[in-house]
């Protein structure tokens, strides 16, 4: 007791000292007190993706064929059970595709992985993806919330409900490099669930490579004028991209000859035209069309890339020995007058008179070895057409999914066999199958799972040049699951000239190069020939050519080409006719490096001398032709990037002014392509593709803090949430008044455009003047996006299906370009170059349909009423947000 007084009296006594004062002791300070914590801010804002709701837009995969919720499948082992798919032509499983009549997973090709959750896990936050290669991990991907998946390509605008993919599964991006044999998948959730997808258990197909070539090309004639339906000469990196997404193929290359026209004209018996054919042409017949455009042209030059020189006129075979397809824009001059070529393909050429729409997608398919209606048995086309299980596409410079429904056609048309979607879409056919498809995003029809299992894949796994390889070619070995070099063989085949001996094919010298191709037909034994001018085409493959037999006891055929510079060069051709009844054709590939001046064929019979058959001169100095475009592995979509990024420019410097920045449909898909990298764009439109992105991300904060309070905002007692509301906008600078413009009447000769209901839908349509009363069903308010929406539901805009055709009333969608009005002329609105119009011109009994028609300035198309307006949140808001904005501004 005396220490611990002593102890005290110690304290007191330095407590004392140190204060410095007289008198009585200061007691120590205690401890400051602990501050509660604040209270929690009732209406904090949410950041996570799922409060970002998609209103009204189902899960096409989540339900099976018979409209049950699907069975998640347990991809993953381990505490994370889930099912995995990928995405790129179509949606396939990592194994058992077969069994499903789907394709595999292309091999180096970018991918789309679809991770659906066991729904046993319950909500989960975020998901994070470790990729290994061959063990080693790869940088860590962030997925996608289910609300977060990239939309579909719909295009519809007749009120029927939209779908994504799934609504339950998290996604991210596989760059092209990772997809190959040895990735294994690790997926973990924030606690600490994990799951495994090994190596062993993703079955992969061949890298495959395609290459498209396009001609235009006149037999006695001009060329067909050059035309959108030429896209892949007239757009090739818009045409190489689009077509890539319906194709399980891990690179594109899209090359291009000149245009040509031939003056005279060989056919296969021998005879030259210099007039006129003597036979009948149509879109289907005609000898120039067989001897000439296919199997000259399209075929030769097929021959030429594999390293044969010559062969027979008559025949239209080639080994295609790896993909190469050439596609002629092809008329001629018959007895029956000038004749256009199309609707025919297979065996590596396409006559066609289109390289865009279902023309060119079934005619190639013809090529890959598909027939008509495949898979019909009986009457029964379910395989030739979609269904619930034959995979959606990954339009992967979108960022969008291309859906396997048939967005514009009823429900009804289906093929026989073929099922509905729950009673409210058709599937697409296949190309092979009529081909009806719809998408905003794709000129091309997006083949079947079963279309591309049974042949298309297989047809792309073939050889495939290689510099690097010492017989310059390697192809896919299953068993390996790598490419492998091959030494492929010559066919065995006597209509063909490949002119080796050891049976194999020849290494190319230059793959891939600026060529000329010498073409033309010749019958060694009467000498009787025609070399036509040579074609330039920007990709080609170049060898070289074994000489003709110095000395020998057969007639020897040759071309000779000379150089600008260095020693001519004999390539030797077959010295007899290759077919009976026919003349051989030529073909050969000259690097235009080479700088080839002259080619003269020649023919030497044993003891006698060396004749000239033909020859030709070869321009130099010419301007050099666009490159070749690449789409896929290493290459990317760069060609499309270095086409559309000036357009991107354009179109933001264009907008730099307005109080809402809205990029229109065009814009915004050109905002999703290239907005994560803006290299290349201006420090102008950087500014406003900044501007532009801080306003989307206002708006995605004020719909996502709505989507969160609804039920607060829409109480009885909501002055708390009013001011929290108030006090966001204010803090996102969107605290403009009003809140939302009044609306308008759409007046057209003093009739207005008012909404019905028929058949149990909203349908707009044009009253007499006499009946219109300002009621809600009458008002229209129009957004800075060039929606026209319905004052009865603001969630409901004018839409158009193009043509002449009826204006319908639709759930608003900004990135539905048929929602889009031009209100910058008004009396005139214009969509698409059509105007807002009153069929007719006139009522009947009391009304009038309204349509869209050529813009003729008439009073049937003087519209009065309806302004645009800047406010910005009509652009803003959701669907149902501006619903509930709308009811707070309403006393």
């Amino acid at each position: 007791m005396l220490a611990l007084s002593t102890s005290l009296l110690g304290a007191c006594n330095g407590n004392a000292s140190g204060g410095g004062g007289g008198g009585g002791g200061v007691d120590e300070p205690g401890p400051t007190p602990v501050p509660p914590p604040p209270e929690p801010d009732r209406f904090a804002e949410p950041t996570s993706a799922r409060d970002d709701a998609l209103e009204d837009v189902g899960g096409f995969y989540d339900h099976d064929a018979q409209g049950q919720p699907r069975a998640v499948r347990h991809d993953l082992t381990g505490s994370l059970p889930a099912m995995v798919q990928f995405a790129q032509s179509h949606t396939v499983d990592p194994s058992g595709n077969e069994a499903r009549n789907m394709p595999r997973l292309t091999a180096e090709r970018a991918a789309l992985l679809l991770v659906t959750p066991d729904p046993s896990l319950g909500e989960i936050h975020s998901l994070r993806l470790t990729v290994l290669l061959d063990g080693v991990a790869q940088p860590v991907l962030l997925l996608r919330h289910p609300n977060e998946l990239y939309r579909s390509d719909a295009n519809n605008s007749d009120g029927r409900k939209d779908y994504n993919y799934s609504r339950r599964a998290w996604s991210v991006h596989l760059p092209w490099d990772w997809v190959k044999p040895g990735m294994s998948l690790r997926v973990m959730d924030p606690l600490g669930r994990t799951g495994i997808l090994a190596a062993e258990a993703i079955d992969f197909a061949a890298p495959a490579e395609l290459v498209v070539q396009s001609i235009r090309l006149g037999m006695l004639t001009e060329p067909p004028e050059e035309s959108n339906d030429h896209w892949f000469l007239r757009q090739p990196a818009q045409a190489a991209a689009d077509y890539f997404q319906t194709i399980p193929a891990a690179r594109i290359t899209v090359g291009s000859y000149e245009p040509m026209q031939l003056a005279r004209v060989m056919v296969a018996n021998g005879t030259i035209y210099d007039t006129a054919s003597v036979t009948n042409g149509d879109v289907y017949s005609g000898d120039m069309r067989e001897n000439t455009g296919k199997s000259t042209v399209s075929v030769g030059i097929n021959l030429a890339n594999f390293g044969a020189t010559a062969s027979s006129m008559q025949s239209q075979e080639q080994p295609q020995l790896f993909q190469h397809v050439l596609a002629h824009h092809n008329v001629g001059m018959y007895a029956n007058g000038r004749q256009s070529h199309g609707l025919s393909g297979g065996n590596g050429m396409l006559t066609v008179y289109a390289t865009s729409g279902n023309e060119f997608s079934h005619e190639i398919g013809h090529h890959y070895g598909l027939g008509h209606y495949p898979g019909e048995k009986d009457g029964n086309h379910f395989w030739a057409g979609h269904h619930h299980d034959s995979g959606w596409g990954y339009i992967a410079y979108r960022k969008r999914m291309r859906a396997n429904l048939n967005w514009t056609r009823a429900e009804t048309t289906a093929l026989a066999g073929m099922p509905s979607f729950e009673d409210t879409y058709a599937f697409g056919t296949d190309a092979m199958s009529g081909g009806h498809f719809s998408s905003a995003l794709s000129r091309y029809t997006h083949y079947t799972g079963y279309s591309t299992r049974v042949a298309i894949q297989p047809a792309l796994d073939r050889a495939i040049p290689r510099a690097s390889s010492s017989t310059g070619y390697v192809k896919w070995s299953a068993a390996s699951r790598k490419l492998e070099e091959i030494a492929p063989s010559v066919p065995d085949n006597a209509r063909l000239f490949f002119n080796v001996t050891d049976g194999k094919y020849r290494k190319p010298r230059l793959i891939g190069v600026p060529v000329f191709t010498v073409l033309g037909g010749y019958h060694p034994e009467t000498g009787s020939a025609l070399l036509y001018p040579a074609f330039r085409g920007n990709w080609g493959n170049v060898f070289d050519l074994p000489e003709p037999q110095a000395g020998a006891a057969t007639r020897q055929c040759w071309l000779e080409v000379s150089f600008a510079s260095g020693p001519a060069r004999k390539v030797a051709m077959a010295g007899s006719v290759l077919q009976a009844g026919s003349v051989n054709k030529l073909h050969v590939n000259l690097a235009q490096a080479d700088k080839p001046t002259q080619a003269r064929l020649m023919c030497q019979a044993p003891g006698a001398a060396a004749s000239e058959l033909a020859a030709i001169s070869i321009a130099q100095d010419l301007p050099a032709m666009p490159a070749p475009v690449v789409i896929g592995q290493e290459a990317g979509y760069a060609a499309l990037r270095a086409v559309e990024l000036p357009e991107f420019e354009a179109l933001l410097l264009a907008r730099a002014q307005p109080t809402v920045l809205d990029l229109g449909t065009r814009g915004r898909l050109l905002h999703a392509s290239y907005a994560d990298d803006p290299t290349g764009l201006s420090s102008e439109a950087a500014a406003v593709l900044a501007r532009y992105e801080e306003q989307e991300s206002k708006a995605r904060r004020l719909n996502r803090w709505m989507n969160a309070y609804r039920a607060e905002l829409q109480a009885d007692d909501n002055t708390e949430a009013r001011a929290a509301l108030e006090a966001l906008l204010k803090t996102l600078g969107l605290d403009q008044r009003p809140r939302l413009p009044a609306p308008q009447q759409l007046l057209v000769g003093g009739n207005c455009v008012k909404v019905e209901t028929v058949d149990g839908k909203p349908h707009p349509y044009i009253a007499a003047a006499s009946t219109c009363t300002g009621a809600p069903d009458e008002l229209w308010l129009a957004d800075a996006n060039g929606s026209i929406r319905s004052n009865a539901d603001l969630s409901l805009c004018l839409g158009s299906p193009g043509g002449h055709n009826a204006v319908t009333l639709s759930t608003c969608d900004r990135e539905r370009e048929n929602q889009v009005f031009d209100l910058s002329t008004l009396p005139q609105i214009k969509r698409n170059g059509a105007c807002l119009d009153m069929s007719g011109g006139r009522l009947v009994e009391g009304r009038a349909p309204l349509i869209t028609y050529g813009c003729s300035g008439g009073g049937n198309q003087r519209w009065t009423g309806l302004t645009a307006n800047d406010n910005l949140l009509p652009t803003l808001l959701s669907n149902s947000n501006l619903g509930v904005m709308r009811a707070l501004e309403t006393p």
